[in-house]
């Protein structure tokens, strides 16, 4: 549905109905769309650009920004389009197949999904400025948003067209015009848009408009005007902090990813209202005094680095995670020859067993009870200790790599390989012990619910578990003589393992 567009600059409601009369209304009328949608779509055009300048994406996050994810695309990653994307397509498809629209927050959640997509076709900023939570009135230990503050920046040149029309197919989706108006506003020179929706809490303000040469889309109250306020140097960056400056050094120029963390300011502003669960997760990770953090990573021929930089009190710790002039053929004997590839080196044990705290600690305490109680009859009533059989035996190497490539191209759809350091035929019998578990204890749930399950637990003849999600099938994983292998697919998997054969340990 389109909203109707109110409390506009009478230049820019001028300028819509021209628009409106000359060309979209006949146009809509014809094929019976609301006239908001061509209100929106002009409107959405009417950002007035300022004066190009060559700062980053980066360089317009301010300073006291709780998470930052910089990232820029590969080399050779392929060049913008204005064609529909893949996500798109295939959601049009399913949707044709199955007869019926996907429910309004699905449809959010694909669009939030196909605006991050679209996204990572530039030098990008995705920045988590400010959060609160406060508990339910009928569920004191539950949380909802209280406010909400961060800020996609991308660095498109000007090229927004694709933006803009995913924000406006966005907005005829999620509002009407009876609760929702859409406002024309200034702020340092730059001229944006900001949706405001009744039905939805006062913090969801929706703003988007170009500042220099970025496409700028904030959600919170007044985000959109903090970071035209440090393009305009009228507020402190985070790149003007000294400390980053210094971490980020000479590998600022060659890196794909950057992430800036204060987890001293997130547990100041959460823990009151979120009783403690960020300290607890910085806890479960053995970084209760950490002031900041950031790592990097990115590419030195086919091989990824990752460094990060760590200030504790007033002293920084440097850690490589992965070196890419590691050079160990049993392990990089599983890497095909055409792949990008990083090599982990750290204790698996312990970060598996931290990852899994760090979960747990950000749940509420039923839930994390519950959890904890699952687990445990779990392990008790199949005969198996998850630390003792799988764990510690693990090595200190995890091997990722991009073959075969994802058809959207997902950051995080890679093949992972999990040294085992010794005993792999009892690591492969703890793990099917534990999938078997895992997929009786959700199939015995399901049947005691209304509700058919999110996801099932399944395994095919070869030995290879994957999740379903309805008609799709997501994460596989199987297990070899040398490696717990994970991939985006069973197929992938398959394909990989195919591909490589003996050299993954494969029997």
């Amino acid at each position: 549905m389109s909203i109707l567009v109110g409390h506009v600059e009478p230049q820019a409601l001028s300028a819509v109905r021209s628009y409106m009369m000359e060309q979209d209304f006949t146009h809509n009328r014809r094929h019976g769309r609301p006239r908001g949608t061509a209100a929106i779509t002009l409107l959405t055009t009417l950002c007035v650009v300022a004066p190009a300048s060559a700062g980053e994406p980066i360089d317009f996050v301010p300073d006291d920004t709780l998470l930052v994810w910089y990232a820029r695309p590969e080399a050779d990653a392929p060049p913008p389009s204005d064609q529909p994307s893949a996500l798109q397509t295939l959601l049009d498809l399913g949707t044709r197949i199955a007869g019926q629209p996907l429910n309004r927050e699905a449809q959010l959640n694909v669009r939030m999904v196909e605006m991050f997509m679209l996204a990572t076709r530039y030098p990008y900023a995705l920045a988590l400025i400010d959060a609160r939570a406060q508990p339910l009135e009928n569920d004191p230990a539950a949380r909802r948003v209280d406010r909400l503050k961060f800020a996609l920046i991308v660095d498109n040149r000007q090229q927004s067209e694709p933006f803009l029309r995913l924000i406006q197919k966005t907005v005829n989706e999620q509002t009407d015009s009876a609760a929702a108006s859409l406002v024309s506003k200034e702020a340092y020179g730059a001229k944006y848009q900001e949706l405001r929706d009744r039905r939805l809490p006062n913090w969801s303000v929706i703003a988007w408009g170009h500042v220099d040469d970025m496409f700028v889309l904030t959600v919170g109250e007044d985000v959109w005007p903090m970071i035209a306020a440090v393009a305009s140097s009228e507020l402190d960056g985070l790149t003007e902090d000294p400390w980053y400056a210094v971490a980020r050094g000479g590998r600022r120029s060659t890196a794909l990813v950057e992430i800036f963390v204060s987890p001293e300011a997130i547990q100041d502003r959460l823990d009151p209202f979120i009783d403690g669960r960020a300290a607890a997760f910085f806890e479960a990770w053995d970084a209760e005094r950490l002031h900041r953090a950031h790592w990097t990573l990115g590419y030195q021929g086919r091989a990824l680095f990752c460094e990060a930089h760590f200030l504790v009190g007033e002293q920084t710790h440097k850690r490589v995670y992965a070196d890419a002039d590691f050079r160990d053929t049993r392990l990089l004997q599983s890497v095909p020859s055409n792949a990008k590839y990083a090599v982990f080196d750290l204790p698996v044990d312990r970060f598996l067993r931290r990852f899994f705290l760090g979960i747990m600690s950000i749940q509420n305490a039923k839930a994390r009870a519950n959890i904890e109680r699952v687990w445990a009859e779990m392990q008790e009533k199949y005969g198996f200790d998850a630390q003792r059989d799988i764990l510690s035996r693990l090595g200190r190497h995890i091997v990722l790599h991009n073959e075969p490539p994802h058809p959207l191209r997902l950051p995080l759809a890679v093949t992972t390989l999990i040294e085992i350091r010794h005993e792999p035929d009892e690591v492969q019998a703890a793990v099917e012990t534990f999938c078997k578990a895992w997929r009786a204890t959700l199939d015995e749930a399901a049947a005691r619910s209304d509700y058919p399950p999110d996801f099932t637990v399944n395994r095919d003849n070869d030995g290879v578990w994957y999740l379903r999600f309805g008609p799709l099938a997501g994460l596989a994983w199987t297990v070899t003589d040398r490696y717990i292998i994970t991939s985006w697919s069973p197929n992938a998997l398959r394909e990989y393992l195919h591909k490589i054969g003996s050299a993954a340990g494969q029997r």
